[in-house]
């Protein structure tokens, strides 16, 4: 059975944190040290991952899978 890291992190990534990743799990997930930077970029439309809301929740969501999935492009765009 080959490895797939995409999978791996993605399984890690929702273990820990279940489906949806919101808070400053979320922007620290990014690479954010401040919700003021996640803020910003936000604001740009420069975060790289699609994040919403949840009725009855405050903050921004992202999908624990899009979050992986952009952590692994941005890990191969280096190599």
């Amino acid at each position: 059975m080959p490895h797939d890291p995409l999978a791996d992190l993605s399984k890690q990534l929702i273990l820990r944190y279940g489906p949806t990743i919101g808070g400053q799990d979320l922007y620290t997930a990014l690479g954010f040290k401040t919700y003021a930077a996640f803020h910003r970029s936000q604001q740009r439309q420069a975060l790289g991952v699609h994040v919403f809301k949840l009725p009855g929740r405050r903050g921004w969501f992202a999908l624990s899978v899009d979050i992986a999935t952009w952590l692994m492009k941005q890990s191969n765009s280096q190599s």
